[in-house]
């Protein structure tokens, strides 16, 4: 059966405030017992299934702001979201806890530190900004209001990503972690960015300069386009291809006391043991740094604590922003870029 959804209007956002401060001491008052996160989604359109996603996740997708209030109507009805809004006033101001924004930048970053000053709770869907002093601002009047805010990345839910990152401290120190066939383009190298934080510590200095690179292939077939240094000892090289998925890549990290390469959901652990491996569970899902994050954002609002969040925030989005910026500076001026 099609939603019929209604076109919603500003109202008093002092009302709407009202009704999260009740809404989240019924939450409190109900211990244990689970009352549904509301949220509304905030969308450019070019995915269709997110609220069905959402709501799979734990969220009550009960809103829909398009660009255009007839595409909010028209894509609220195929969300089955009862509300469609005519703009972001309208969405601030309904009964809802929270955002979900799958928007590309600017339009991200806007919404996203409306949101949170107006005491709404923040997933963003895509890992990219083009205001880091916006987005700081966000994490500052979230965190100042005990409100979560929430990046969606693909491998902060990747079961290969997560066994590694467990098994890391068993090579020794590290030396160096090559990719071959990462995603490309900036959503696809802000996962890498995050991947390498996780495994290899923090980034000190970064080169996109194919001149400066400490080796210029990996292979035949997969020049170095992208170079990095961590705090771990590793050198990082990444080969880059257009249409490469995170899952899909070649991983090998090498530290002094072994090895461990992946290739998809197989991880192949080499030490002075001998050679063991690993097969990591299926994907839960086709999206899963969304359904990831969305459980993230529903757990930390039950239990009333943004500071539960395990996932990424927007301080892991801006630490990649970061360092995205250093790799554009290598590649137009030159060199290594110092952090």
């Amino acid at each position: 059966m099609t939603t019929v959804p209604e076109l919603v209007g500003p109202r008093d956002p002092v009302v709407a405030r009202a009704w999260r401060e009740r809404r989240r001491t019924a939450r409190r008052l109900a211990g244990s017992g689970r009352t549904p996160v509301v949220a509304a989604l905030v969308t450019d359109g070019s995915e269709r299934a997110t609220a069905s996603v959402l709501r799979e996740a734990g969220l009550d997708v009960v809103g829909l702001l398009a660009p255009e209030p007839l595409e909010s109507l028209a894509w609220a009805a195929d969300a089955e979201a009862p509300r469609a809004y005519s703009d972001l006033a309208a969405l601030l101001s309904d009964e809802i806890e929270a955002v979900c924004i799958e928007l590309a930048p600017p339009g991200s970053d806007l919404i996203a530190r409306r949101a949170a000053e107006a005491g709404l709770h923040v997933l963003m869907v895509r890992a990219a900004t083009g205001d880091p002093a916006a987005l700081r601002a966000v994490a500052d009047v979230a965190e100042d209001a005990d409100l979560a805010h929430v990046v969606a990345f693909d491998d902060r839910a990747w079961p290969a990503a997560r066994h590694v990152q467990a098994s890391v401290p068993t090579l020794g120190r590290l030396t160096q972690m090559t990719v071959v066939g990462a995603p490309s383009g900036p959503l696809g190298r802000a996962e890498i960015l995050d991947l390498t934080g996780r495994w290899c510590g923090d980034v000190l200095a970064v080169c996109a300069d194919p001149e400066g690179m400490p080796a210029r292939r990996l292979t035949a077939a997969a020049p170095v386009t992208l170079a990095l240094l961590t705090t771990s000892g590793a050198t990082v090289l990444v080969h880059e291809r257009m249409g490469g998925k995170l899952a899909e890549a070649t991983f090998t990290l090498c530290g002094e006391q072994g090895r461990i390469v992946v290739e998809g959901r197989r991880v192949r652990l080499a030490d002075h043991t001998g050679v063991r491996t690993v097969w990591t569970p299926e994907p839960v899902s086709e999206r899963p740094g969304l359904v990831e994050a969305a459980y993230e954002l529903v757990r930390a609002v039950e239990l009333g604590d943004p500071a539960m969040v395990r996932g990424a925030t927007v301080h892991d989005l801006l630490t990649v922003t970061r360092l995205r910026e250093a790799a554009r500076r290598s590649r137009d001026d030159g060199g290594w870029v110092e952090l």
